[in-house]
């Protein structure tokens, strides 16, 4: 009876620590899956909705778990919750870890995700836009999970329209913030504000994105029906039930494209990305000896 999973036992290499000794990016997974543990155990008891996402919903559909050569995970959350969550974090987060978020001290980078839920205690790492977008809160260097907001959007063109605004305005931030090393709280204050004006008055559309204080390319393409997304649904993800899209599988075709998907070869379920690809795309250096 063939599976209904791609079965992947390839080890695939993060790299080397300071000391030359090799790591593997399922330690990495191992460091992030009890951040996501967490995140799921203050959701459900506190009744606020979350997906896995991109990245994590692809390795759902295909591996019900990780891409075994994945680095991070991505939650999505809609952003009528936001409050509620901080609140949840402020009052059930275990002491292991830590939240940062704008709603939590204005410190926060906003081109950032929403919220960054980091291991406090474990191995530590720097990611790639680690100058670029300087952490200026420094509550933790250990490993994360990026939790983004979702709001409605009514169209294609209103969302690109907004991003655009975004990509403006991040000239500016980028400029003050890492050229001038100088915090634009002032320009945070309006992002801010705007992201709530979006979210109020596109909370009915019959489209969802993520918020769009993140102009980033790949954004582009963070444009969804609403019924791919809503409700959220509960799969095996590691061998936990946690939740992810409605839609897994049109939602990976749509953004991931079709050869993202799982291919049935006759004997097995295999994955076509390119081995050559298959490779740690954050994580700059890291520190498995370090807590």
């Amino acid at each position: 009876m063939k599976s209904e999973y791609v079965i992947d036992q390839e080890k695939y290499v993060l790299g080397t620590d300071k000391n030359g000794q090799v790591y593997y990016i399922n330690e990495v997974q191992e460091v992030i899956l009890p951040i996501i543990l967490e995140i799921d155990r203050i959701c459900r008891k506190n009744n606020i909705p979350y997906a896995l996402s991109f990245g994590s919903a692809l390795g759902i559909y295909n591996y019900q778990g990780f891409i075994p050569w994945d680095d991070d995970a991505d939650i999505v959350f809609n952003y009528e919750d936001l409050d509620r969550l901080v609140e949840a974090f402020k009052k059930d987060l275990k002491p292991e870890f830590v939240v940062d978020a704008y709603e939590i001290d204005k410190r926060y980078n906003l081109l950032q995700p929403t919220f960054k839920v980091k291991n406090k205690n474990g191995p530590t790492m720097l990611d790639y836009n680690h100058k670029r977008l300087p952490d200026r809160i420094h509550s933790s260097d250990g490993f994360f999970v990026d939790m983004v907001a979702l709001v409605g959007i009514p169209d294609a063109r209103t969302h690109r329209k907004l991003l655009n605004k975004s990509r403006r305005r991040m000239i500016s931030y980028f400029i003050q913030d890492y050229m001038f090393n100088h915090d634009p709280l002032k320009l945070k204050a309006k992002m801010k504000t705007d992201e709530k004006k979006y979210a109020e008055m596109y909370k009915t559309a019959p489209y969802v994105t993520q918020t769009p204080l993140l102009p980033f390319p790949s954004q582009k393409k963070n444009l969804f029906p609403k019924e791919m997304i809503y409700p959220f649904k509960e799969y095996t993800f590691e061998g936990h039930k946690l939740y992810s899209f409605n839609d897994i599988e049109g939602f990976c075709r749509l953004f991931f494209g079709e050869d993202s998907l799982k291919k049935y070869d006759g004997e097995k379920w295999i994955d076509t990305y390119p081995k050559s690809k298959r490779k740690s795309i954050h994580i700059k250096a890291f520190d498995f000896d370090k807590k």
